[in-house]
């Protein structure tokens, strides 16, 4: 292993969150300024460095020195140390009370001063004040380099230590050095791999008791992440445990398993085992839902809902259906429904009008509009023209605390809850907004129950609808909507109508392109060009794909078409991995950040990219414009977004866009499923083009997706219930049926 000894004298990439750094090193071994990459933390100019490590060669950029670990080197000649006292770390101390310094201390100065700060009480001109200064900043970073010399020491990468010593601060070393497996329950991208090399290269052993627990609810929870799922079976969580930890007999598995039963850490109910929390979740969804259905019905004067009606028609140049005005009276009339329906069925402009009456009826009341997304709540208070946000938002979610302030003891203040999009809200966030809804007496549930459930657990609109919430489904399709294809052919695919693509042929908004999957980029970029041609621009045109990966995935297809909605020209650009960020991006936000208003699948455009100028901006720094909304990245939020000319399915529920291009290839067989085509198709307003492969596209609409989620939600709802919510007639019986069917179809091409 080789040593250089020097100082950092440039930054070419530094990320707060990792403290993975690229940078120039001047060095007494090598005339050369020398390239290092490597984990450092709270570095800068002026400290004088120990850096130990190999050469490497780089695929792009050559020879590098690659950092192993590294020590501050504490100066002994008294040139350098006067340079250092009086350098910007220490403000306030000149090159004249340096040298007073090393005239008083000699070139042992630095050392004695760690040793015991009154040493400077020997200093001419020397004052408490300066001399606090002095210690402070010579002993900063001791701590840090404390953590440090532990990886070090111990052989582990450094890769995480920004992001641990974030979340535990003073207590780092403790839960390393003796709860090291904490770690997965605190640090989101932190497995139980990560904390289990951590944890055997500092001492832990193969049967810590420590390490077998943690390995069991690990293995839980990546089971029901996985499927969607509120639990598992013994056979689930012991097949997971074993891919993780092994050489551990059956018997030890089940006596820890069983510890953790009897702990309460994992809840056994029968032959399904739940992680704590999502048990909870559950249980939580249900008792407020039993607590709601006591509510009274409510009585209004129907004559003036008559007249409110009756107005708003005629305002607004509106005729509601008589599903749609039982939908309204039911609202105003019962604590809770859900109001579901495919594209074009007018589901938002019901919910205008019994907002708008409501309000003028009970003027005092509070009604809170959510949704699971930024775009999706932008949306709603669009449609709505009323304020409307995410769920995050309105229960204030604090991103580094992982917590909520709005909660059981801090309950928001509305008495009306309306929840758009409610397909995409999974257990564990129902939960948490439920448990901060104390006041809340009705409830309204919008979603389209055939498009894709959530990421995380839960089937929660599923379940609802086969417990015993009423459920009004518009299937009528307005008459402004009647002549689009995407309308229409939403509908057929929800009576399963669709056997071949001929239907194609007499929709002039869908457009069906029999292509490759090596064709894919070539024909969409054609399409593109096209488009733009006609007068649309990037936020009109979306690619949907399932995959990222492929030469028609997603990453594959955002390279392709930034170099034709934003090719290199003279504007800044910015390279964060393998990726190349230029002014002018279309870009799409990956995580929640409430603090910037900003939430996952959010658009914006880069708007600027700024470099390290030591006054301004003391990193590198790019700024994202959301419709108005000015966000900056520094280097440890460049993860958190990506190009979005191309982005997947998920990402883009909630959203509508004019175009939509949507591959449809053999490739994403694993992905194929009618949930997620319909999803796809049903996000464009004026045109359509699918492209692909005839067979791909018919597998996926044939194909029903969620049979592997498993919940018990229903049954908690209908436990110990004596009565129903409303009297159920023969339509929704029928309705019920009919949903239970299609969710539960295994029918496969």
């Amino acid at each position: 292993m080789l040593k250089y000894t020097g100082y950092i004298r440039k930054i070419r990439y530094y990320s707060e969150s990792s403290h993975y750094i690229v940078a120039l090193l001047e060095v007494e071994e090598d005339q050369e300024l020398l390239t290092m990459n490597g984990y450092m933390s709270n570095f800068n100019d002026y400290d004088k460095y120990a850096f130990y490590g190999d050469f490497e060669i780089h695929p792009k950029y050559g020879q590098q020195f690659k950092l192993d670990h590294y020590e501050i080197v504490l100066s002994t000649d008294e040139e350098e140390i006067i340079k250092y006292l009086s350098s910007p770390l220490f403000k306030g101390i000149g090159p004249t009370q340096a040298k007073y310094i090393v005239d008083a201390l000699g070139e042992n100065a630095l050392s004695l001063i760690k040793e015991d700060k009154h040493h400077l009480d020997l200093v001419k001109g020397m004052t408490v004040a300066k001399r606090e200064l002095i210690y402070e900043v010579l002993t900063s970073n001791d701590y840090d380099q404390e953590v440090t010399q532990f990886f070090m020491g111990h052989g582990i990468s450094l890769r995480h230590i920004g992001i641990i010593q974030e979340t535990y601060k003073e207590k780092t070393l403790e839960i390393l050095q003796n709860h090291p497996y904490q770690l997965v329950e605190d640090i989101d991208g932190i497995g139980f791999k990560t904390a289990d090399e951590l944890a055997l290269k500092t001492g832990g052993t193969l049967n810590n008791p420590d390490r077998l627990k943690a390995g069991v609810i690990y293995s839980i929870k990546q089971s029901c992440f996985s499927s969607g799922s509120t639990y598992v079976l013994y056979d689930e969580i012991k097949k997971a445990f074993h891919k993780i930890i092994y050489h551990i007999d059956d018997e030890v598995f089940d006596e820890y398993l069983n510890t953790l039963v009897e702990e309460g850490r994992v809840i056994k109910e029968g032959e399904y085992y739940y992680d704590e929390e999502l048990y909870e979740s559950e249980e939580i969804i249900a008792n407020f839902l039993h607590k709601i259905n006591d509510y009274p019905e409510e009585f209004y004067d129907e004559n003036e809902l008559e007249r409110l009606l009756d107005n708003y028609q005629d305002k607004f140049g509106i005729v509601y259906s008589t599903k749609q005005k039982e939908a309204i009276e039911y609202f105003l009339k019962y604590p809770m429904m859900i109001l579901t329906g495919g594209p074009g069925t007018g589901k938002t402009t019901v919910v205008k009008a019994l907002i708008q009456i409501y309000r003028t009826l009970y003027p005092e009341d509070v009604i809170s509009l959510v949704a699971p997304t930024g775009r999706a709540a932008k949306r709603l208070s669009e449609l709505t023209g009323l304020d409307a946000c995410t769920i995050h938002r309105e229960l204030k979610w604090d991103l580094h605390k992982n917590s909520f302030a709005m909660n059981r003891n801090n309950p928001l203040s509305s008495q009306v809850l309306i929840i758009d999009e409610f397909s995409m809200v999974d257990s564990l966030l129902l939960s948490k907004l439920f448990d901060a809804s104390r006041r809340v007496h009705k409830v309204l549930f919008i979603g389209d129950y055939h498009q894709l459930p959530s990421v995380a657990p839960g089937n929660v609109l599923k379940d609802f609808i086969e417990s015993q919430l009423k459920v009004i489904e518009l299937d009528e399709i307005y008459r402004q909507s009647k002549d689009s294809g995407i309308v229409q052919l939403a509908h057929q695919l929800i009576h399963q109508e669709v056997n071949d693509l001929s239907l194609f042929e007499q929709y002039k908004d869908i457009h069906f392109y029999n292509s490759t999957n090596f064709e894919i980029i070539k024909n969409v970029t054609t399409i593109v060009k096209k488009a733009i041609k006609n007068g649309y621009d990037q936020n009109d045109i979306q690619v949907l794909a399932p995959i990222y990966q492929g030469v028609a995935g997603i990453n594959a297809l955002n390279l392709a078409l930034q170099e034709i909605f934003n090719p290199k020209n003279h504007q800044e650009e910015y390279r964060i991995g393998q990726k190349v960020y230029r002014e002018g991006d279309k870009i799409l936000q990956l995580k929640n950040r409430p603090d910037d208003d900003i939430y996952n699948g959010d658009i914006g455009v880069l708007v600027e990219i700024n470099r390290k100028d030591g006054f301004e901006y003391l990193e590198d720094t790019l700024i994202v414009d959301y419709d108005g909304n000015l966000v900056e990245y520094t280097s440890k939020d460049f993860m958190t977004f990506t190009l979005a000319y191309c982005m997947s399915i998920h990402k883009a529920q909630g959203n509508e866009f004019k175009i939509v291009i949507m591959p449809v290839l053999n490739d994403y067989y694993i992905m194929l499923k009618r949930n997620l085509i319909y999803t796809g198709l049903t996000r464009a307003k004026q045109a359509l083009f699918i492209l692909g492969n005839p067979q791909a596209f018919l597998y996926g609409i044939k194909n029903i997706s969620d049979s592997k989620r498993k919940t018990t939600l229903v049954n908690k709802i209908n436990q110990n219930k004596n009565v129903e919510t409303y009297e159920e007639s023969s339509y929704n019986q029928e309705l019920k049926q009919n949903i239970t069917d299609f969710l539960n179809d295994d029918e496969t091409v």
